[in-house]
């Protein structure tokens, strides 16, 4: 007896992607790792290298800031 495959497909295109969490995101790209679909894995992987350098970039402002404020001697 054969295995039948689902019929049903989702079209994860990157936007579609960025809408979820960034556990639904990795847990989707372990998904498509396991089930062959490496264009999906791809656009997780961008979308979540993107999320770490905006999270990166807001980390660095964010103590510039403070140490500007701490320069001119201001309220935190």
């Amino acid at each position: 007896m054969a295995i039948a495959k689902p019929t049903r497909t989702v079209d994860w295109t990157s936007d579609r992607i960025a809408a979820l969490t960034t556990r639904e995101v990795q847990q989707l790209r372990e998904n498509a790792e396991r089930l062959n679909h490496p264009e999906i894995a791809q656009r997780c992987a961008t979308v979540l290298s993107d999320r770490r350098k905006a999270a990166g970039a807001k980390s660095r402002a964010l103590r510039a800031e403070q140490k500007k404020s701490l320069a001119t001697g201001g309220a935190a």
